[in-house]
Formats: C-alpha cells, structure tokens, sequence
C-alpha cells in the first residue's frame, strides 16, 4: 500500500504531501502556534527564536509534481523568499524532528563546527518543521555537489587539469585519530573522512572527489526509494498484461538528490552561470549563459558599471 504522503519520481504526476511556508517562532508564539517539532529544534541550536519552514496544515494536499530538474531547481535557491515559494511549491525537505540523542548531538557538533556541518546526516524522515538555516545548509550542499560534478566533466573532457580539484575544490584536515576530514573548498566538512593508511598510498585527489559524488548523491538520493506496482492492460500474450514499477518516495530530499542522482547516471551537463556574483550551477536551455533573467540583467549591470570606471 503507497504511503500517504508521496512524490511519484519517474514523470510529471499528481503527488500527494503538504506544503509549507516561512514562519518565526520564538518564545512569545511557540505555544499559541503549536508547531510539533519547533522546541527540540530550538534546543538543540541554543535558540529562544528561529524562522521555520512550517507545514500548511491540510494546504494543497494534492498537486502535480514534476521531479525533472529539481535539483537544479533547489540549487538556485538564493533568499527567504526564494525559499518561501519553493516550499509553497513542495513542501518541507523532510529531515526527521530530533529526539534526544539528536538534540545532543546537534549540540555537540554545533560547539566542534564553525559553520553548519553539524546538519550532516540527521535522519530522512517526518517533519513539522524545519529551521530554515538547516534549508540553506542543504541548498550549498547541492550547490557543491553540482560544481562538483562540473568540474569532474571538464576534466573528463580535458578542459580542466587533475590538479584543480586539489587547489581549488577539496583538502584534507590535518590527521585526528588516524583519519583526516575531506573538506570543501571553502572549508566546511564533506561529511566524508580518509583514514591516514590509505593516504599513505598511492591515492589522488580525482579518486576523492569521484567517491564524494558517488556516495554522497546515492546515500540520500538512491536509498529508500519505494516502488508501487501498476497493472498495464496490453491484450499481448502471454497474460493480455504487463506490471510497470512507479517510484516514489515520501521525502523531498530524496527526490531532489534522485533528481542529481539521475542526472549523472544520465551523464547530462551542467553549467555554471556567468554572472560573477552567482557563478551557480545549472542546466542551460539552448545558449543560456545565466541561470535566470535576474542574473542575466545583474551581469548586465555589472559589465555597464564596469564601463563607466
């Protein structure tokens, strides 16, 4: 029996989930809102006050979904606002409320981390509500991800050296423990750690950055994936029928990670937008050189007031 609450994945369907909305929660409202969820989240990032992506209880219930390009999408996703209407559209990511053994862990990492690294696998599951500073996290995860699986391209294609990824997209920690953190290149952790026997051999940062891809995109966006079986009248031998496997899944994440999932199982490009104040990925229609229109009049703006120096 299929879920209640479900994104069909294999073509534009009608799906059925809540959507959501921004909303600021704190001590004076907390009680009168009655959003399950909203105090284990604020404990657990020492807050009295945080704005939450909220779900709209029983608000569009049921809506067509369409999962093709969704994580692109999700990636673009600059402001509040941005992600306001994304969530009107698709509702909360669905990271699981954290119990206790979460709220200490949050905690803990929290004090370790000086940016968001202590989002790093929390559990998929069901949710109220959602601090919208954990919805940014995993906008520059995917964002990352995508710059990621840019550059593995053009150095397939010869466009870019091996030795980029190690000047400019990955490092390692120093050793701890006998392992060593895989960083981005801004410094936050990967998620991922390299135990100090294996860098003792013969290793490259390419490998490295091939196994991120690989189990980061597959360990959210290709697990728990549920099939549902449909019954296709054909009238052909031998049984006059066949059974086709729907996908879906009860959690957005996985949808927008199956969505990255598909497309590099699917080798299609991405590109990365030429306005200097974005410099995003996205899959460009045609010769599309910026991800949006806005983009497209900033780097305008930019090129004119560069003139006028």
């Amino acid at each position: 029996m299929i879920e209640k609450f479900h994104y069909w994945l294999d073509a534009e369907e009608d799906s059925f989930y809540l959507t959501a909305s921004i909303q600021e929660i704190n001590e004076n409202n907390i009680n009168e809102l009655k959003i399950e969820g909203a105090n284990a989240w604020l404990e657990s990032l020492g807050k009295t006050s945080e704005k939450f992506v909220t779900t709209l209880p029983y608000k569009h219930i049921r809506r067509t979904f369409n999962p093709k390009g969704l994580a692109c999408e999700f990636s673009k996703l600059k402001t509040e606002n941005d992600i306001n209407n994304f969530a009107n559209i698709y509702g909360l990511l669905g990271i699981s409320t954290p119990d206790q053994a979460h709220i200490g862990k949050i905690k803990f990492t929290k004090s370790v981390f000086s940016d968001s690294s202590h989002f790093i696998d929390l559990p998929i599951g069901q949710s109220y509500c959602e601090p919208i500073e954990l919805w940014f996290f995993h906008i520059k995860e995917m964002q990352k991800l995508l710059k990621l699986y840019q550059v593995l391209i053009n150095i397939h294609k010869g466009d870019l050296q091996e030795s980029f990824i190690e000047d400019s997209l990955l490092s390692l920690s120093k050793p701890i423990g006998g392992s060593c953190q895989i960083l981005w290149w801004d410094g936050s952790w990967t998620g991922l750690t390299a135990h100090e026997d294996e860098l003792a051999k013969e290793y490259s940062f390419l490998k490295l950055a091939q196994g991120i891809l690989a189990h980061k995109v597959n360990s959210i966006g290709n697990q728990d994936i549920k099939r549902f079986p449909e019954t296709i009248i054909t009238g052909k031998p031998p049984l006059g029928f066949t059974i086709k496997e729907c996908k879906y899944t009860s959690y957005l994440i996985r949808a927008i990670y199956y969505d990255l999932w598909q497309l590099i199982s699917n080798n299609e490009p991405v590109h990365i937008c030429e306005n200097q104040s974005c410099k995003l990925p996205f899959k460009k229609v045609k010769r599309q050189k910026y991800c949006s229109n806005a983009c497209k009049q900033e780097a305008y703006r930019l090129r004119k007031k560069s003139k006028m120096k």
